[in-house]
């Protein structure tokens, strides 16, 4: 009986230790960084490439620094001269610092598409429904312009495009 015991032993723990490194390496893609936590306390950033991190004690975050295009929330309304306009749309935009981009993140803890809904809906308003009507892509500047200037530095992001209709309600 002690013969297969200790051969069964040394397996399993030789197959638990390889489980363990397997799941220390981690994937960091092209055009991606990751942002290393440990015990939930930022560490580092991780440039692409294979990395190896504590199992259990270490999160990675992935942040894509690529440009990428997200829906306008529904629901957005403005109202002008007692007519009330949907607007609908998509915006673009980029990571430019993995690191403040994920700590801006998880401080706010809201929905960046809200957000930018928001300071959208505030920026119609100040350009004028009636400007944003009749010349569309110079009030879609005029928005892009505002969401660099109020936005870039606080979510380390860069805006690069928006498009916004509005639909008389």
């Amino acid at each position: 009986m002690n013969n297969f015991v200790y051969p069964l032993l040394i397996v399993g723990a030789t197959i638990a230790g390889f489980l363990v490194m397997l799941s220390a390496v981690r994937k960091i893609p092209e055009d991606h960084r990751g942002v290393l936590f440990r015990f939930g306390r930022l560490v580092r950033e991780l440039k692409p490439g294979t990395t190896w991190v504590w199992p259990l004690i270490d999160q990675v975050m992935l942040v894509d620094l690529r440009e990428q295009t997200f829906a306008l929330p529904d629901g957005l309304s403005v109202a002008n001269e007692g007519a009330r306009y949907s607007v609908t749309g998509q915006y673009s935009c980029k990571v430019t610092a993995a690191i403040p981009a994920v700590m801006a993140a998880r401080q706010a803890q809201q929905d960046i598409s809200q957000t930018v809904g928001e300071k959208l809906l505030a920026e119609i308003k100040r350009m004028g429904v009636a400007t944003a009507l009749s010349q569309p892509a110079h009030g879609q500047q005029l928005a892009l312009e505002a969401l660099n200037e109020q936005m870039s530095r606080a979510w380390q992001l860069k805006f690069t495009g928006i498009e916004f209709a509005l639909t008389p309600l």
